[in-house]
């Protein structure tokens, strides 16, 4: 795994920590899951105009 710093605005933060909490995940866990679809989402889009 890579270590990286990673600055949101407080509002976005407390946004992210109450989505984490309702599905019982760590707000690092969180951003793992949020980002990994928005990059399989991405990869769809990018095969379907392929």
């Amino acid at each position: 795994m890579v270590n990286f710093t990673f600055r949101i605005p407080e509002d976005l933060y407390a946004k992210l920590k109450t989505l984490a909490a309702a599905d019982d995940r760590s707000v690092n866990a969180e951003l793992l899951h949020l980002v990994r679809r928005a990059v399989e989402e991405g990869e769809r889009r990018s095969a379907q105009g392929a």
